[in-house]
């Protein structure tokens, strides 16, 4: 098991970081984000369950910052053809080479059918399952500064 997952993730979503511009930005040893204009892409490592995860980052107009799941999205557009991204055979599972190619799919299918979510188009969320997401401060506390680069105003935890 790795201990810091940031050189296997910028591999592994290296086409998407290069297309979009996104911004890498390295919490810990195994929580990352791709930041764009006013969104981000949270992408974490369960070592519990040794999988990789990416959730989507919104900034709403109160300048809340949520977390929202991808997988509903992963589940309706990703298609057989992206899950061949994983390689052939499928590494074993709990490995960091699974991990990896849980990102390659991901990175394929999010290229391939998700350009609306990867250019900062939030009505993708309209109607979406997670469209309320969930608050996290320490997202939100890691995020706002970039945000506020970016000229959005984030509501502070005093606030």
């Amino acid at each position: 098991m790795l201990n810091d997952y940031a050189e296997l993730v910028k591999k592994s979503l290296a086409p998407m970081i290069r297309q979009y511009g996104f911004q890498f930005a390295q919490l810990d040893s195994d929580e990352m984000f791709l930041i764009g204009k006013g969104f981000a892409l949270y992408v974490f490592i369960d070592r519990r369950d040794r999988r990789g995860d990416i959730w989507y980052v919104s900034l709403d107009p109160k300048g809340i910052i949520r977390a929202h799941t991808l997988m509903y999205v992963f589940a309706d557009r990703f298609t057989s053809m992206d899950r061949a991204a994983a390689g052939y055979p499928l590494p074993q599972e709990a490995t960091d080479e699974y991990i990896a190619a849980t990102f390659r799919v991901a990175n394929k299918g999010l290229l391939d059918h998700c350009h609306d979510i990867l250019s900062g188009d939030k009505t993708w969320l309209n109607g979406y399952q997670d469209q309320e997401g969930e608050s996290s401060r320490h997202i939100a506390r890691f995020l706002a500064p970039y945000f506020r680069r970016q000229g959005y105003y984030v509501k502070s935890e005093e606030e």
